[in-house]
């Protein structure tokens, strides 16, 4: 079988990977490099999704996600690409939140503690007096996000996967039982296709159905040096987050802008992200900042992945939407369509993740 993978972030690297244990006829199509957005900018946390009503479908993803993860992280363990860390969700006086609510309810696990803001001091001092407590998750981690992507491609390579540095721009199901395929100057015929390419998909999803699917979600990232001590935990409030990765270099984010394609970095949001961050460590300020990136986040309209195959094409599958957890999910998104492009019995609830949903 010829399975052709648009896309080399890390849901199509995890496929690619995955299916490579399988059959080795597989290609690769990527218009940059592997990991060149969002896939390879990411500060890679790997947290439970407890944002949603727990005992869902997003919840089970989520479960399953984590168990891959781990299992990752016991396979690649000489490659030091997952650090253990604990995420410590904050939350300000009287402002609402769906952690907050389900830890309320008694929702969660006994992996997470409602920390007050006295306890949280203990863990780091320069937490403001305008937050009121924290939800503490103990078994968290962090991953380095391009090089978990590129350790997959790696292994696909040398498991006979194929790779081509080239924009796919259109796909052709009608020529029969094969799947076209189109380049700027090339076609390439196959058995079956996986979309992958991240907010690009768009494209395909309007040139299938007329209607938008995915919005590109531009998110931003400072870098910043000097802080002494590091944080020792990841500190999230709402979206936004900070934590100290190697070498010292502390990831402070994020923005969320829908500004179509564009992945520029701004003044504005470099001054939103630390006016943002202030408000938690006041200590915090732009002498810190050495470096500023941005990406584009693939977010559906309820911010869940899109997963399976494609409604009236029997060829084509979709792997992608992971939106702001994307790291959280690729390997296993990766891992599931690998399996449902080889009709492997899969867990109901992945029907939830279906395209059908938005049609």
């Amino acid at each position: 079988m010829k399975i052709g993978i648009i896309g080399g972030g890390i849901a199509g690297c995890a496929a690619a990977y995955y299916l490579s244990k399988k059959t080795s006829d597989i290609t690769i199509f990527e218009k940059d490099f592997i990991g060149a957005h969002s896939s390879g900018k990411s500060n890679g946390s790997i947290i439970p999704f407890i944002d949603y009503d727990i005992n869902s479908y997003s919840e089970q993803l989520s479960d399953y996600a984590l168990s891959v993860h781990n299992n990752l992280k016991m396979k690649f363990h000489s490659k030091f690409y997952y650090s253990k860390k604990p995420v410590v969700h904050l939350f300000k006086n009287n402002s609402y939140s769906k952690i907050y609510d389900n830890y309320k309810k008694n929702k969660l696990n006994k992996e997470f503690h409602f920390l007050s803001l006295g306890e949280l001091r203990h863990i780091d001092a320069r937490v403001s007096q305008e937050i009121d407590g924290g939800l503490y998750i103990k078994n968290s981690l962090e991953v380095d996000s391009y090089m978990l992507s590129k350790t997959f491609f790696d292994n696909a390579i040398q498991n006979g996967v194929n790779f081509v540095q080239k924009n796919i721009n259109k796909i052709d199901a009608d020529s029969g039982k094969q799947v076209r395929i189109f380049s700027d100057d090339e076609s390439y015929n196959f058995d079956k296709i996986i979309i992958s390419n991240g907010s690009w998909a768009e494209k395909f999803f309007m040139d299938f159905f007329g209607k938008s699917m995915l919005t590109p979600i531009k998110g931003q990232i400072l870098r910043m040096k000097n802080i002494s001590p590091g944080f020792n935990v990841s500190f999230w409030w709402g979206k936004n987050y900070i934590t100290t990765k190697d070498k010292n270099i502390t990831w402070l984010g994020t923005t969320h802008e829908d500004v179509g394609y564009d992945e520029s970095i701004t003044n504005d949001s470099k001054n939103q992200i630390l006016q943002n961050a202030k408000e938690i460590f006041p200590f915090l300020d732009e002498n810190f900042v050495v470096e500023q990136t941005a990406c584009l986040r693939p977010m559906t309209k309820d911010s869940l992945p899109i997963l399976g195959r494609l409604k009236d094409f029997e060829n084509i599958f979709l792997c992608g939407g992971g939106s702001a957890n994307g790291i959280l999910f690729g390997p296993a998104m990766g891992k599931i369509i690998s399996k449902d492009i080889f009709e492997e019995q899969l867990d109901t609830y992945i029907n939830e993740f279906s395209v059908n949903r938005f049609l």
